[in-house]
């Protein structure tokens, strides 16, 4: 992050006023206690998550809760804003989301299952 005195900074910029400061991002491989790697069972419990096709090409996402009664879904853009909740389908109308990556929230029996998806 750079600062310049009295005005906006430039790309590989110097000047003499000013401050440029470094920090660190760190990008999580989680998001709401549940990993990325698609392995997202409820522990001690058989509930299967799985969602397809990902990417997201025609508009429908097709969600599958096995052994378990899925209750509603709530889809997060990146940036952490809800952008859909409804009731729970086994498919998705995502058609009006834009080209990007979001996160699916499932409840399942009281318990909330998060799996990453593309839209293209």
């Amino acid at each position: 992050v750079s600062m310049k005195y009295n005005a906006l900074p430039t790309a590989c910029e110097s000047f003499t006023y000013g401050e440029v400061e470094d920090y660190i991002v760190v990008i999580p491989t989680s998001f709401n206690g549940f990993s990325g790697d698609g392995n997202n069972s409820l522990q001690g419990s058989d509930i299967a998550f799985t969602l397809y096709p990902n990417p997201v090409s025609r508009g429908v996402l097709n969600v599958k809760v096995a052994s378990a009664n899925a209750t509603e879904y709530t889809i997060y853009n990146l940036v952490g804003q809800m952008v859909a909740k409804g009731a729970f389908e086994e498919t998705i109308d995502v058609s009006q989301l834009q080209s990007g990556m979001y996160m699916l929230q499932v409840t399942v029996e009281g318990q909330k299952l998060t799996e990453s998806f593309i839209v293209e």
